[in-house]
């Protein structure tokens, strides 16, 4: 019910004519995009797992995933959300995300741009350290939703950030 009532404040008890033809035509090439969003971030989490100063790489397309058998017998491909830790904590992936060109940092994860946020500052904030430890969300945690862009040009970026990190 408190979902059913989110959803209505957000949409209204109709949603207009305009607004579900807009859905559907975003619908129309939801697999097209997802494949390749989830194909650059297998080979992104891969770089990021050869990365100095990353302490480990959470991706369910990984076979060091907790859950990876899992994760193939469920899913076609990892994911489009790679999460992260560095060894530096905040200072280095602050320096990480700041150095940056082409993913932009946001609080939201899930659009045909990458984006990356740092959850103990903004989606966890709120939660207390005992809470964000249990969710295994440290000060050096980062979240990255892949997006669109030329996966030679993400690669890029991430190494541009790896270099950042490692020389705080």
């Amino acid at each position: 019910d408190e979902h059913l009532h989110e959803y209505f404040r957000h949409t209204g008890p109709g949603i207009s004519p305009f607004n579900a033809w807009t859905m559907l035509k975003g619908l129309e090439t939801l697999d097209l995009r997802v494949k390749q969003q989830t194909s650059s971030a297998a080979v992104l989490a891969d770089h990021l797992a050869e990365g100095a100063g990353v302490s480990r790489v959470i991706y369910p397309g990984r076979d060091d995933h907790p859950q990876a058998e899992v994760a193939k017998r469920q899913m076609g491909a990892g994911s489009t959300l790679i999460a992260f830790e560095f060894t530096g904590g905040k200072k280095a992936a602050f320096a990480f995300e700041n150095a940056l060109e082409v993913i932009r940092i946001s609080n939201n994860l899930g659009d045909a741009k990458s984006l990356i946020t740092h959850p103990g500052t903004t989606t966890h904030k709120n939660l207390s350290d005992e809470d964000r430890a249990e969710l295994s969300i440290t000060e050096g945690t980062v979240r990255l939703s892949v997006g669109l862009e030329d996966i030679n040009d993400l690669v890029d970026d991430i190494t541009r950030g790896l270099k950042a990190a490692a020389s705080v």
